[in-house]
């Protein structure tokens, strides 16, 4: 079994290129199911139910989110009835929207797509530990689901690897999100589990996380929460394409796919 997840997906322009590229990947690459990072599709922040049914059109199976999930309001009067958006499993207790999603794919295949933020660097105090939410999530699934996805976003790669090494063996894969640019440490490892800090995004490539790089530099220099705004200029695409064993849940290879628009 095939699995595509594509990196945070950034504005209007980051949309648009995934809804026209994938459907063509997905047939190429012979993908059975695609899951995306879009904690950046809303100009920058979030998303909204219009994009969320796009993105579904396209083929996106199940839709992740991060820290910027209750930061508009559209967005969290639409988590409770969104049907393949999920938020963090570690958010506060009583948060709209669900932190994981299950799937059945057109062969039978059942997949668990979960959610869940790190706590180094973030502003939110009243995060639950991630590796202890994640980890009761995952008790309570039922055994006959083997394949499981994390998106873990975070801001220190430290945090990405300790999941990704406290989740060896237990999940399919653990896919680092947050920081916008791929890095260079994918493996799987000695337990089946697909790993990597970061996959990167689908934005501008000479942005800052998808941004402006001069909002980003003004609020250095200044001290003050910048007025981001998206950069549109030079899009890449950043993803990874897992290959799973249905019957065991283990992850047999893993490559980046990515290119430039």
């Amino acid at each position: 079994m095939n699995i595509l997840f594509i990196g945070e997906i950034v504005g209007q322009k980051g949309l648009e290129l995934v809804a026209s590229r994938l459907p063509e990947l997905k047939q190429t690459e012979n993908i059975d199911f695609v899951v995306a990072n879009a904690n950046k599709v809303d100009n920058g922040f979030a998303i909204i139910e219009p994009q969320a049914d796009a993105l579904q059109q396209a083929g996106v199976d199940v839709i992740t989110l991060g820290d910027n999930c209750f930061k508009k309001k559209a967005t969290v009067d639409y988590l409770d009835q969104a049907h393949a958006v999920i938020r963090p499993v570690n958010a506060f207790y009583g948060n709209p929207g669900k932190s994981y999603k299950i799937c059945r794919t057109e062969s039978g295949q059942e997949v668990c797509v979960i959610s869940a933020f790190g706590r180094t660097n973030f502003k939110n105090p009243v995060l639950d530990n991630p590796f202890l939410a994640v980890n009761r999530l995952l008790k309570q699934l039922d055994e006959t689901i083997k394949i499981i996805i994390l998106d873990f976003q975070a801001n220190a790669s430290s945090e990405k690897l300790c999941m990704g090494y406290y989740m060896s063996g237990k999940v399919s894969a653990v896919i680092g999100t947050h920081f916008s640019v791929q890095t260079s440490d994918l493996i799987v490892d000695e337990n089946g589990t697909a790993y990597i800090s970061d996959i990167g995004m689908v934005g501008g490539k000479f942005s800052v996380g998808g941004y402006k790089p001069q909002d980003i530099i003004d609020s250095y220099l200044t001290g003050l929460f910048p007025r981001k705004k998206v950069d549109n200029s030079n899009y890449i695409f950043n993803s990874v394409k897992i290959e799973v064993d249905p019957e065991s849940g283990q992850a047999l290879s893993a490559r980046l796919i990515n290119f430039e628009e």
